[in-house]
Protein backbone atom coordinates (compact mmCIF):
# COMPACT_ATOMS: atom_id res chain seq x y z
CA UNK A 1 0.00 0.00 0.00
CA UNK A 2 1.71 3.49 -0.94
CA UNK A 3 1.54 6.32 1.74
CA UNK A 4 -0.92 9.04 1.22
CA UNK A 5 2.10 11.01 0.51
CA UNK A 6 2.72 9.21 -3.10
CA UNK A 7 -0.69 8.76 -4.18
CA UNK A 8 -1.90 10.75 -7.26
CA UNK A 9 -5.33 12.67 -7.18
CA UNK A 10 -7.38 9.53 -8.72
CA UNK A 11 -5.92 6.80 -5.98
CA UNK A 12 -6.66 9.38 -3.22
CA UNK A 13 -10.22 9.65 -4.73
CA UNK A 14 -10.82 5.81 -4.09
CA UNK A 15 -9.31 5.75 -0.98
CA UNK A 16 -11.48 8.33 0.59
CA UNK A 17 -14.58 6.72 -1.48
CA UNK A 18 -13.43 3.10 0.29
CA UNK A 19 -13.08 4.97 3.66
CA UNK A 20 -16.83 6.38 3.53
CA UNK A 21 -18.11 3.08 2.63
CA UNK A 22 -16.14 1.18 5.44
CA UNK A 23 -17.37 3.32 8.04
CA UNK A 24 -21.27 3.28 7.53
CA UNK A 25 -23.48 1.27 9.11
CA UNK A 26 -25.27 -1.82 8.25
CA UNK A 27 -28.45 -0.13 7.14
CA UNK A 28 -26.74 2.71 5.37
CA UNK A 29 -24.65 -0.14 3.51
CA UNK A 30 -27.98 -1.77 2.56
CA UNK A 31 -29.39 1.78 1.47
CA UNK A 32 -26.50 2.29 -0.85
CA UNK A 33 -26.74 -0.96 -2.35
CA UNK A 34 -30.47 -1.16 -2.68
CA UNK A 35 -30.18 2.44 -4.29
CA UNK A 36 -27.21 1.32 -6.62
CA UNK A 37 -29.54 -1.35 -7.74
CA UNK A 38 -32.60 0.35 -8.20
CA UNK A 39 -30.16 3.25 -10.61
CA UNK A 40 -29.02 0.36 -12.76
CA UNK A 41 -32.33 -1.72 -13.49
CA UNK A 42 -33.63 1.79 -14.43
CA UNK A 43 -30.71 2.14 -16.92
CA UNK A 44 -30.49 -0.75 -17.96
CA UNK A 45 -34.15 -0.66 -18.97
CA UNK A 46 -33.57 2.52 -20.91
CA UNK A 47 -30.54 1.17 -22.72
CA UNK A 48 -33.19 -1.83 -23.61
CA UNK A 49 -35.38 0.15 -25.02
CA UNK A 50 -33.00 2.74 -26.66
CA UNK A 51 -32.06 -0.33 -28.84
CA UNK A 52 -34.67 -1.88 -29.36
CA UNK A 53 -35.01 -3.96 -32.76
CA UNK A 54 -37.42 -1.71 -34.71
CA UNK A 55 -40.08 -3.65 -36.77
CA UNK A 56 -39.06 -3.91 -39.96
CA UNK A 57 -39.63 -7.81 -40.69
CA UNK A 58 -35.67 -8.37 -40.47
CA UNK A 59 -34.72 -5.73 -43.10
CA UNK A 60 -31.63 -5.47 -41.48
CA UNK A 61 -31.18 -8.57 -41.19
CA UNK A 62 -31.32 -9.63 -44.52
CA UNK A 63 -29.29 -6.65 -45.77
CA UNK A 64 -26.75 -8.14 -43.39
CA UNK A 65 -27.02 -11.13 -44.94
CA UNK A 66 -26.39 -9.86 -48.31
CA UNK A 67 -23.41 -8.41 -46.87
CA UNK A 68 -22.19 -12.14 -46.21
CA UNK A 69 -22.68 -13.89 -49.05
CA UNK A 70 -20.57 -10.99 -50.76
CA UNK A 71 -17.65 -12.53 -48.35
CA UNK A 72 -18.42 -16.44 -49.09
CA UNK A 73 -14.97 -17.52 -49.47
CA UNK A 74 -12.74 -14.63 -48.35
CA UNK A 75 -11.66 -16.81 -45.57
CA UNK A 76 -14.14 -16.16 -42.91
CA UNK A 77 -15.40 -19.54 -42.89
CA UNK A 78 -19.04 -18.95 -43.68
CA UNK A 79 -19.87 -20.11 -46.88
CA UNK A 80 -22.79 -21.07 -49.02
CA UNK A 81 -24.58 -23.56 -46.46
CA UNK A 82 -24.08 -21.04 -43.34
CA UNK A 83 -25.90 -18.46 -45.16
CA UNK A 84 -28.97 -20.60 -46.34
CA UNK A 85 -29.08 -21.44 -43.23
CA UNK A 86 -29.12 -17.90 -41.79
CA UNK A 87 -31.95 -17.61 -44.82
CA UNK A 88 -33.93 -19.82 -43.08
CA UNK A 89 -33.67 -18.94 -39.64
CA UNK A 90 -34.68 -15.47 -40.55
CA UNK A 91 -37.71 -16.77 -42.11
CA UNK A 92 -38.94 -18.86 -39.10
CA UNK A 93 -37.97 -16.02 -36.64
CA UNK A 94 -40.27 -13.98 -38.88
CA UNK A 95 -43.30 -16.38 -39.14
CA UNK A 96 -42.85 -16.60 -35.03
CA UNK A 97 -43.60 -12.62 -34.76
CA UNK A 98 -39.96 -11.84 -33.55
CA UNK A 99 -39.92 -8.71 -35.62
CA UNK A 100 -43.13 -7.56 -35.33
CA UNK A 101 -44.73 -4.78 -32.70
CA UNK A 102 -46.55 -6.89 -30.62
CA UNK A 103 -43.94 -9.10 -29.10
CA UNK A 104 -41.33 -6.34 -28.63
Amino acid sequence: MKRNCRRDTEEKSIHERAVRLRKMTDAQICEFIDHTYQRGVSEGAELAAAQAVPPDGGAAVRKFIAFLESRVGSGNRIGKGTILYLNRELEVANAAGVFTEATQ
